[in-house]
C-alpha cells in the first residue's frame, strides 16, 4: 500500500519512534472513510470527530488538504474507480500529529446481515467516546465472536446495558420508533449521525435482558452502511432491508 505522510508518499512500512507514545502505548486516533468509486463520503463529519478528540487531548494537527491528499493516495494505489477503505491515522508524538493517509480495496456486500455475540467481558472507559488507535479490547471481542460463528461482538456495561458493537453503532426499532443506546461509553458514530437526518432516533437505556421486545436491530458503520442484525446471541429479529437500503444510500452516497 502506498500512503502519504509529512508531504511524501511511502510504501508499506510506517516509521514510528520506539520511545514515543504512539508506538509504546497506541496513543493516537484514526478515521475510517468510504470511497464509493466517485466520492469521499462525509469527510467533513470524520474530520470533525477526529478534531474533537485531538482538541480534548491537546494534540496539535499538522495542516493538510485532506481531500487532495486522499484523491492522490487513491490514484497512487489504483483505486479511483472502485470501492475502497480510506484511513486517516493521527499518531501522537510530542503533543502533535503528522497524519497518515492510506487506502485499500474494500468489498461491500449488498443485502448483508449480521449476527452479534454479547461480549462476556466488560471494559468501560471515557476513551470509548474516541476512535483511538488503542483498540485491543474491541479486536479481541470481535475475534472471540468470530470464532463462535458470529459476525461481531455486542458490548455491554456492568449492568448489561447495550453500548455498541466492536465495529458499529447499533439501532433498535420497536413499532415505528428507532432507539439508540443511551450511554456515555460509546463512539459518536458518523453513520448514525447521517441516519438521524433521515429517521427520528430516540435515546434509551437498552438492557440485554430486554432486547426481545424489539422488532428490528441494525448495525451502522461508514463502510457497511446500515446492516440488519438477524440475531443477538440466541434472540432472533426480523430483517428490514427496505430501511437498511435507504439509510445505506445516504451513508455511502
Amino acid at each position: 500500500m502506498i500512503y502519504y505522510r509529512n508531504g511524501e508518499f511511502h510504501e508499506d512500512m510506517v516509521s514510528l519512534d520506539l520511545a514515543r507514545p504512539a508506538f509504546r502505548t497506541g496513543y493516537g486516533f484514526f478515521e475510517t472513510i468510504c470511497w464509493n468509486g466517485s466520492k469521499i463520503c462525509h469527510l467533513d463529519l470524520h474530520l470533525k470527530r477526529a478534531r474533537t478528540s485531538l482538541a480534548e487531548f491537546s494534540v496539535a494537527e499538522e495542516a493538510l488538504d485532506y481531500e487532495k491528499v486522499i484523491l492522490e493516495v487513491l490514484g497512487a494505489n489504483g483505486l479511483e474507480s472502485g470501492f475502497a477503505r480510506v484511513n486517516i491515522f493521527f499518531p501522537v508524538e510530542q503533543g502533535s500529529t503528522q497524519p497518515i493517509v492510506g487506502a485499500i480495496p474494500f468489498e461491500r456486500v449488498p443485502n448483508r446481515t449480521w449476527t452479534l455475540k454479547p461480549c462476556p467481558h466488560v471494559f468501560l472507559t471515557p476513551l470509548m467516546r474516541h476512535k483511538s488507535t488503542n483498540r485491543m479490547d474491541y479486536l479481541n471481542a470481535w475475534k472471540d465472536a468470530l470464532a463462535d460463528g458470529f459476525d461481531d461482538a455486542l458490548l455491554q456495561d456492568f449492568d448489561g446495558n447495550v453500548l455498541e458493537s466492536s465495529f458499529a453503532s447499533l439501532l433498535f426499532k420497536k413499532g415505528d420508533i428507532f432507539f439508540e443506546p443511551q450511554t456515555a461509553y460509546k463512539l459518536p458514530g458518523t453513520a448514525q449521525k447521517i441516519a438521524a437526518e433521515h429517521i427520528e432516533i430516540d435515546a434509551a437505556r437498552i438492557n440485554l435482558s430486554q432486547i426481545e421486545q424489539f422488532d428490528h436491530v441494525y448495525a451502522l458503520n461508514s463502510l457497511g452502511g446500515m446492516i440488519p442484525v438477524t440475531a443477538i446471541g440466541d434472540v432472533e429479529f426480523d430483517v428490514d432491508f427496505d430501511t437498511a437500503k435507504r439509510i445505506s444510500a445516504a451513508v455511502l452516497g
